[in-house]
């Protein structure tokens, strides 16, 4: 909390309500009282220097908290588009009649064809508009659009950069008004809206680089399309941004372009000043709910839920929604963390955006443990990892790994960040107990439970928390229950599922023993039970996986290998 922060740097503070004034501000030095922040949300302004943010920013300012890390950051280099194929692309444009009256009739003008280097070029029979992209006066990108009588279609340069077009007005200007596409923000800009940037990726995906770059613009208009996918790409982007400096313009037609078929500047202005804030942050109508529970019951593969790729196990977990806490546990050395990494690795394959927060294992291992489950080796050479490389400058996969973070409120901070730099859908911390480690363990695991389970509904996504057992008489040989997590009370109240894996201990072999060798198999069953233990909305049940400790996955069994091992007595 702001508080506790403030008062952990020694810093000189009056209160104020809920406003705390800080004698010196830590950006510019200024002694006056200068620097305000609110107790309530972190927010903070010095109204010498007009540094401002949240208390996420301030922390990382400062040098205390560090970056969530994708696996290939740091590392991309990305390529540049031929500047002399624009040109010519461009040329070809202007001498090509019938693509400027296609233009024309969308009231694209030659000025703009001239000023931006708007292309035509041919394949395979098909004409396409070529949109380059440009950043920091360089060509960046070029996204392609198929023109009519061809089916509408896009494609992009592979291997370059993402940006926004027109990504240069961002430094200009404190307002700025979003598109839903270039030639959307280009209208605009040829009807004097020159603090215009257009997304060029699709309504639903908005680049971590772009919400950095727009982390000071003070005042932003998203103008996606009027469609259900426009209205939630823009719900989504203002929730990345910040809904306090969002607003929506609502438009009478599906787009901006279709909108200036018709109308002119004046009109535009109006329906800026009529822009409206997004939905208050946690609060909806009741016909909200009632139309969010008919889109979950009408089964869209988003309105399930996060799934994993075993089907036995999606039909007792019931999908992961968004606000659930799910707890995982398990005796040591079961396979929590390759469990929970292999359904990690199967979510961003589908391209889920997902943060792997581990305080036990370092990135690197992470990684090789992904490698070995995705190609199916045991030992990845310098090769494999080279192979990998390439898709793993792809994958939406991010990690979070730093021995510094000692207190819960650090943790979430990171972790509230980074849905929002990274539009994250799911998240996986592990392990609670090394979190809560010290004096008054009881009273920090509760405030962590608690803790994930509200940013959990804040950031509308499921959690999954790695949880440690207690030690017990009995060893390995029974099934933990509910009751065998530590300090379970807490636990046990606020998740709304909690998974138990458990795999029966193997005896060494006898000629083992004998001459005191160790044996180089498995010290525990492969045969997985996977149990849901307490299920908030659901029955629960129980279902067997096969761990292959060598490649780092669970496979699922044949039905009929999961009946004869029931027959047994597998799960009892």
């Amino acid at each position: 909390m702001p508080t506790e922060y403030i008062r952990s740097k020694g810093w000189d503070f009056k209160e104020r309500g809920n406003e705390l004034t800080i004698t010196t501000c830590p950006i510019c030095g200024d002694t006056k009282k200068h620097f305000y922040i609110s107790k309530i949300d972190g927010k903070w302004h010095c109204k010498k220097c007009d540094a401002g943010g949240t208390l996420y920013q301030l922390k990382k300012q400062l040098g205390d908290i560090e970056e969530v890390i994708h696996p290939a950051a740091g590392r991309r280099q990305w390529k540049k588009p031929d500047p002399e194929t624009i040109l010519s692309c461009n040329r070809d444009l202007l001498a090509d009649t019938d693509t400027l009256d296609y233009l024309d009739g969308r009231r694209i003008t030659q000025e703009s064809v001239k000023k931006f280097k708007l292309g035509v070029k041919t394949k395979d029979g098909e004409k396409w508009l070529v949109i380059p992209h440009s950043y920091q006066q360089e060509w960046a990108n070029v996204k392609y659009r198929s023109l009519p009588p061809a089916e509408r279609k896009f494609e992009r340069e592979f291997g370059c950069r993402s940006v926004l077009w027109n990504h240069g007005a961002i430094d200009r200007n404190p307002t700025i008004i979003i598109t839903e596409g270039e030639l959307d923000a280009l209208t605009l800009h040829q009807n004097g809206f020159e603090n215009v940037v257009g997304t060029t990726v699709g309504a639903q995906s908005f680049d971590p680089e772009w919400v950095i770059a727009l982390e000071k613009t003070k005042q932003i208009f998203i103008c996606f399309d009027s469609d259900d996918a426009g209205q939630k790409g823009a719900v989504a982007v203002a929730k990345r941004l910040g809904y306090d400096r969002c607003k929506n313009v609502i438009l009478p037609v599906k787009d901006a372009n279709d909108y200036f078929l018709k109308h002119w500047k004046q009109d535009f202005d109006r329906l800026l000043a009529s822009a409206r804030q997004f939905g208050l942050d946690g609060v909806i109508t009741c016909r909200d709910a009632v139309d969010i529970l008919r889109c979950e019951l009408e089964g869209g593969e988003e309105q399930r839920g996060i799934a994993t790729r075993w089907e036995n196990v999606n039909r007792i977990i019931s999908g992961w929604k968004p606000g659930d806490l799910v707890i995982v546990t398990a005796l040591p050395k079961t396979g929590k963390t390759t469990f929970m990494l292999d359904i990690t690795r199967s979510l961003v394959l589908s391209w889920i955006p997902t943060l792997f927060f581990c305080l036990e294992m370092r990135p690197e291992r992470l990684i090789r443990k992904f490698i070995q489950a995705q190609y199916q080796i045991e030992n990845p050479t310098l090769k494999d990892v080279q192979n990998a490389k390439v898709l793993l400058e792809k994958v939406p996969l991010y990690f979070g790994h730093n021995f510094k973070f000692q207190k819960v409120d650090d943790v979430l901070d990171v972790i509230r960040e980074a849905v929002r730099r990274y539009g994250l859908k799911f998240v996986v911390f592990d392990n609670l107990h090394m979190l809560c480690r010290g004096d008054s363990v009881n009273e920090r695991l509760a405030q962590a439970v608690l803790g994930f389970k509200l940013l959990a509904e804040e950031c509308e996504i499921p959690i999954a928390v790695i949880a440690q057992p207690r030690k017990r008489e009995n060893g390995a040989s029974e099934i933990m229950s509910a009751e065998d997590v530590k300090y379970s009370s807490a636990i046990h109240s606020d998740c709304d599922q909690m998974i138990i894996l458990h795999r029966n201990r193997k005896a060494s072999k006898s000629k083992d023993i004998k001459y005191g060798m160790a044996s180089s198999e498995e010290s525990m069953d492969p045969i997985t039970l996977v149990r849901v233990e307490a299920h908030r909305y659901g029955p629960g049940g129980e279902t067997l996986l096969y761990y292959s400790g060598n490649h780092s996955r669970f496979e699922q069994l044949e039905r009929k290998d999961t009946m004869r091992l029931a027959g047994k007595g597998a799960s009892k």
